[in-house]
């Protein structure tokens, strides 16, 4: 009976509470070799630590993370922007940190780029399904203009070989992405804001256990008060 207890015990330890889905989206949440790691995934592991929460991270595509979380009760899925179209589609833990992003052209092009609608003239680069396309949209940028992609690999490779003219990010990821796809300064210039307001969330499946989520925000909210958020996002920017 001993050794059946302590068995039963050990897999009950082992359960996984919660499993979080994210992208690849530099330095917010990437694979360091088969890890994954990032800002946003630092703190979401500091946050189910402290909650003594299991929790299990996957990076996927943008689309599988999103369409999983939606049909999965105690799933996560980040880095997310909160948006108005989103607002009922998940339980909201966070904020994070402040959300606000760029229109980002090839040096060759940036001076023909004016204003907003001047977009329309060039290839624009979007990941697909994020927030950034429905801000474009909202800016009035035709799709005809949008290049949607898969990863931010794909998008970045692309805007390297002249094959995009533009993309949009925030300051921090898109410094990461120039230091890893060796993208120098002098190739690239950062043109006007296309969004500057609400933040980046953990995005919780609707269903999920209120204990949960009630544990996951309250550990959020205290990584916050003791400043270890702010120490998290200063470890991978200190270099930029």
């Amino acid at each position: 009976m001993g050794v059946l207890y302590l068995l039963a015990h050990s897999v009950a330890a082992s359960t996984i509470d919660i499993k979080a889905y994210t992208e690849e989206w530099p330095p917010y949440n990437f694979l360091n070799g088969k890890q994954v790691t990032g800002i946003s995934t630092d703190i979401l592991r500091a946050a189910c630590s402290n909650a003594h929460l299991q929790c299990e991270f996957q990076l996927v595509p943008w689309t599988r993370a999103y369409k999983t979380v939606q049909e999965t009760k105690n799933t996560i899925i980040y880095t997310i922007a909160r948006i108005p179209t989103r607002e009922t589609q998940f339980v909201w833990i966070g904020p994070l940190f402040p959300r606000t992003t760029w229109i980002y052209a090839r040096a060759e092009v940036a001076d023909k780029i004016l204003h907003m609608k001047d977009l329309e003239k060039f290839k624009v680069g979007v990941i697909r399904a994020e927030a950034s396309l429905t801000d474009l949209t909202e800016a009035g940028v035709p799709s005809s203009a949008i290049r949607i992609f898969n990863s931010n690999t794909d998008e970045m490779r692309m805007l390297k070989a002249g094959q995009i003219d533009v993309v949009v990010n925030t300051e921090i990821g898109m410094a990461v992405n120039q230091q890893q796809f060796d993208i120098g300064a002098d190739k690239l210039v950062k043109l006007m804001k296309l969004y500057d307001a609400g933040s980046l969330y953990f995005g919780m499946n609707i269903n999920s256990d209120p204990i949960l989520i009630e544990k996951l925000q309250n550990a959020v909210d205290k990584l916050r008060r003791e400043g270890k958020i702010q120490l998290i996002v200063q470890q991978y920017t200190k270099a930029n």
